[in-house]
């Protein structure tokens, strides 16, 4: 009942999701400066209600409340922009932000058939490795909680994907000044630097290959006064089979004690020389 409850508030907040409210709550700093990084904590952030101790998005893992956060506060603007997304799913929150602030949305995920060819407007087939548009079609690209697959060893049917040259891929159909946005759970699943959070590592893949701009903000890492998030038993069978890089002690530790959470990365592809 509660499974169907959730799926039922998601359903509808997804349909009725207002550019202008999101405007209203996000438009204006929602972290605090933590060094290189920007920190969201539980306590501080404007889902927060202090008056019942929680979360005041109704639905969802604590994981999914943050992603429902965190696409309203980086989508309720996309006012003439071109925008793609690559492994879209079923949930649809960024793409009808998108859609009814004034943007364009289009989709490429590998889970499709083969012959549903992806197009502008429409989703279809494609992979982060060989995006099927060509070069400088979008204004924005983004990832929801699909970027720490492109390089899982845990992936039924298919190789892993090399991160640098996805990203290449990226900035290839991307127009100068275009953008890109990705969030990716940490202490969870997918590639060994995200379960381990592995963040100089997560960064470098932008600040190497010359993105500008690059942003990581960190939501849920100081979750108190809200409860811990630990990972579950089903993806800690994967952790084997994806770390390959880090000592067996700090993978002993990190699963100790990690308790999941959000981070987000924003960046931007230099724009051409005059």
């Amino acid at each position: 009942m509660r499974h169907v409850k959730d799926s039922l508030f998601k359903r509808w907040h997804t349909l009725t999701a207002s550019p202008a409210k999101c405007g209203q709550k996000w438009d204006r700093p929602y972290w605090r400066e933590e060094g290189a990084y920007q920190d969201i904590p539980c306590r501080s952030c404007p889902e927060f209600d202090s008056g019942s101790t929680q979360c005041s998005i109704p639905f969802g893992t604590p994981l999914r409340k943050c992603v429902v956060a965190s696409i309203e506060a980086h989508f309720f603007d996309c006012s003439g922009l071109d925008c793609l997304e690559i492994g879209f799913g079923r949930f649809k929150l960024a793409k009808n932000l998108i859609l009814r602030s004034g943007g364009t949305w289009t989709g490429i995920d590998p889970a499709q058939p083969r012959d549903r060819k992806a197009e502008k407007g429409k989703g279809g087939f494609g992979v982060a490795a060989s995006i099927p548009f060509p070069d400088e079609s979008f204004d924005r690209l983004f990832g929801i909680q699909s970027f720490e697959h492109w390089g899982q060893r845990a992936a039924p049917g298919r190789e892993p994907s090399d991160y640098a040259e996805c990203l290449r891929e990226v900035a290839r159909v991307l127009r100068p000044g275009g953008g890109v946005y990705f969030d990716v759970p940490i202490h969870f699943h997918g590639h060994e630097m995200f379960i381990m959070g592995d963040l100089k590592r997560i960064e470098s893949l932008f600040r190497d290959g010359g993105w500008l701009n690059v942003q990581l903000q960190r939501w849920r890492r100081d979750y108190e006064p809200l409860a811990a998030y630990p990972p579950n038993r089903t993806v800690l069978k994967e952790w084997p089979i994806e770390i390959q890089s880090y000592p067996t002690s700090m993978v002993a530790n990190t699963q100790a004690s990690a308790s999941v959470w959000l981070l987000t990365i924003t960046a931007q592809k230099p724009a051409q020389v005059p």
